[in-house]
Parts: C-alpha cells; sequence; structure tokens
C-alpha cells in the first residue's frame, strides 16, 4: 500500500468526516488523517467507540488512516475500548495508535490489532515527553514488543501558533528526531503541529472583514525539510487541518456551544479568519458578508476545486437565513477547503525547484500573527 504525502489529525466527528469524504477522490487517495476520538463529555453516559470506529471504517478511503482512541481510555472501565481496538480494528485496515505513554493493556491491544489487521499501527511521541526519564524507558520496552509489525513514526508538535513556539518546536523536532530516527526502520515518519486560531484566539479588535494567521506548521515543515541530516528518513507533512490542535480531543460544548464561530480559508501562507456570531437575528447576514470578504481574495481565486469553496462562494451570494450554515458547516468546509489546499501545494512542491523563488520555502518575511486585511 502506497504511503500517503500528508496526514492531518481530525477529530472523528461527523463535520471532519464529511469534509474528508467530500474530497476529489485524488485527493483523498493523498490524505491520510489520524482520526481522534475526542474526550467523553460530562453529560455523556457511554463513549460510543465501537459505533465510532466503524464509522471511520466506512469513511476510509483507499489509503492508509490511523485511529487514537486516547480520548475514550479516560473511562474508568478500560476493557470496552480494549476490546473495541481488538475485535472492530482488527477486520478493517485502520492502523491503531498507541505511545510510550499508554498502560500497557492499550499497548498490546492495539499490537494484536495490528498483527490481525496486518496494516500495522502508528507511534505518537510528544517530544517534550522524551525528556522524562521513565517514558524514555518505556518505549525502548515497547519498540521490541512490536518487533515484526509496520510502525509509523507520528511525532506530534501541538499548537505552534507564534514564532516563539515555531522555534522550540524546530529544536524540539530535531532532538526528536535524531534521538528516534536510528531506533528503527519507520514506515512512515509523520510530523504533526498545528497553527490555525480557535474563534477565542482571534482579538475583538482584529479589523474587519478579516484577520490573518501565519500557517507556522507550513513553514515549521519546510525547515525540517531543508535542515541537512542524510540517515533521517523521508517526513511527511502533518497538521491540524483547519482546527486549533485543543479542538480535536475536546468534547462538545455543553448548552448549544459559544456565540462565536469562524469562517476560515487556507491560503498560501496564512489562514483567512472571519469570526461570525452563531445566533441572532443578523447572524446570517454577518455570515454571509464574511463569506464575500473571504470570496473577493487572491488566496480563494487561486484555491483548487473543492466542496467547501462553492459552498462558500454559494453562501456570499446567497440570501436570508437559508444556507448561511451554523458552527458544524463551517467546520466542515474549513477542513475540506483546507485539505484540498495542501494537497494541491504539496503536489506543486514535487514539480519545484526547492530554489525556484515560486517554492514556498523560498525566504520570506512572515506577516504579524494578526493583521488587518488589506
Amino acid at each position: 500500500m502506497a504511503e500517503p504525502s500528508y496526514v492531518p489529525v481530525l477529530p472523528a466527528r461527523p463535520s471532519a468526516r464529511k469534509a474528508y469524504a467530500l474530497l476529489e477522490p485524488a485527493a483523498r487517495a493523498a490524505t491520510a488523517p489520524l482520526w481522534v476520538l475526542p474526550s467523553r463529555g460530562p453529560a455523556t453516559r457511554r463513549h460510543p467507540v465501537r459505533e465510532t470506529l466503524d464509522e471511520l471504517a466506512r469513511t476510509r478511503g483507499g489509503g492508509p488512516a490511523w485511529v487514537d482512541t486516547r480520548g475514550a481510555e479516560s473511562d474508568a472501565d478500560p476493557r470496552p475500548v480494549e476490546e473495541a481496538l481488538r475485535e472492530v480494528l482488527a477486520r478493517t485496515a485502520l492502523r491503531p495508535v498507541t505511545g510510550p505513554e499508554r498502560p500497557v493493556r492499550q499497548q498490546d491491544a492495539c499490537a494484536a490489532a495490528a498483527a490481525a489487521g496486518g496494516d500495522g499501527l502508528g507511534l505518537r511521541i510528544v517530544p517534550a515527553a522524551l525528556a522524562d526519564e521513565r517514558l524514555a524507558t518505556r518505549l525502548h520496552h515497547l519498540l521490541p514488543r512490536l518487533a515484526g509489525l509496520p510502525v509509523d513514526l507520528l511525532l506530534d508538535l501541538g499548537a505552534v501558533h507564534d514564532r516563539h513556539r515555531h522555534g522550540l518546536a524546530e529544536k524540539s523536532a530535531l532532538t526528536a528526531l535524531a534521538l528516534l530516527g536510528p531506533l528503527r526502520d519507520w514506515r512512515t515518519v509523520a510530523v504533526l503541529a498545528g497553527s490555525c486560531p480557535g474563534a477565542d484566539a482571534v482579538p475583538d479588535d482584529y479589523g474587519a472583514p478579516f484577520a490573518e494567521a501565519e500557517r507556522y506548521d507550513w513553514d515549521l515543515w519546510h525547515f525540517l525539510v531543508r535542515s541537512p541530516d542524510g540517515r533521517r528518513p523521508r517526513l511527511t507533512y502533518g497538521d491540524y487541518g483547519a482546527g486549533h490542535p485543543r479542538s480535536t480531543d475536546q468534547p462538545a460544548a455543553p448548552g448549544g456551544g459559544p456565540p462565536w464561530g469562524l469562517l476560515r480559508l487556507t491560503g498560501e501562507r496564512t489562514f483567512l479568519l472571519g469570526k461570525v456570531p452563531t445566533r441572532g437575528d443578523a447572524h446570517a447576514a454577518d455570515v454571509r458578508r464574511a463569506a464575500a470578504a473571504l470570496v473577493d481574495t487572491e488566496d480563494f481565486e487561486e484555491a483548487p476545486h473543492s466542496e467547501a469553496r462553492e459552498w462558500l462562494r454559494a453562501c456570499a451570494t446567497g440570501r436570508g437565513r437559508e444556507g448561511a450554515g451554523h458552527p458544524g458547516v463551517w467546520v466542515w468546509a474549513a477542513h475540506n477547503q483546507h485539505l484540498t489546499f495542501v494537497v494541491h501545494q504539496l503536489r506543486r512542491l514535487d514539480r519545484l525547484d526547492p530554489l525556484d523563488p515560486r517554492h514556498p520555502s523560498h525566504p520570506a518575511h512572515p506577516p504579524h500573527p494578526f493583521r488587518r486585511a488589506a
């Protein structure tokens, strides 16, 4: 099975599953999600692990995909999750995910599912954890138990939303790759980081009609790819789609959610973010104004075709409340357009010389994390 060119970390919610399912076939084939089961909310009596895993198996395209049940594993009784891993994933090609900090029973359940399914598993590691001697020891005990299984290294750098965190992530990633790279023959080495802010991070005075946030995760990956190390395996680009890393495993917000949401458009080096109300008599008109501002940009014109791009255009030109969407619609549209755009970028990179001025990694002064739209 061909390995992917792009690994987005996505919450296993209907909005993200729809975004992936509606990708054009070629973009879907190049995209291998790391699905994360969100944590169980306080009002939820049980976590529908089996149902979610079955749905992910149906959503899955022809390529690989991983599933991380960490959110469900916080339950007091771990047996239902372990049984679901062994029984559900064993009959699919989904790859389970474990890590050195996980309980031994969870690690064993993932190894059993990987062996039965025949497609290996993912090892999700936070670089900062490697400084903990106990976790480093657990990792060295874990790897021999995975002998004979194909293993993917999922290096999770988390939120990288400003220059300071960007610099720290560069150093952390280089150290982790130097330590982990020689430990075994990794099938895929994906570097995961997220820089898209949430609605609560967009300043109230950011300036109409939208804010602009730097794609530090994209810059970080280019830095790592350019850093010379002949022993390092090929690095696969990964991010958190068009969502903040925090949102992937958070339970659904009670009480109808926050009063603000975001319309998002992914561009060459930035996210364009339109902050819109989720309720109120005039909220549909505000959403359409934000959509029209995003449609009237070069980033929109240069974006490849996607279902989300067409939805955004229809929203911008519509009338009344019908078709203005709600937070779930805005999330699927943001992810769908982002995934399509990233695949487009990666394909273009394959055709360009890194010294070409048109190459996205060519030195350029990054904008301020939030700046007024022109």
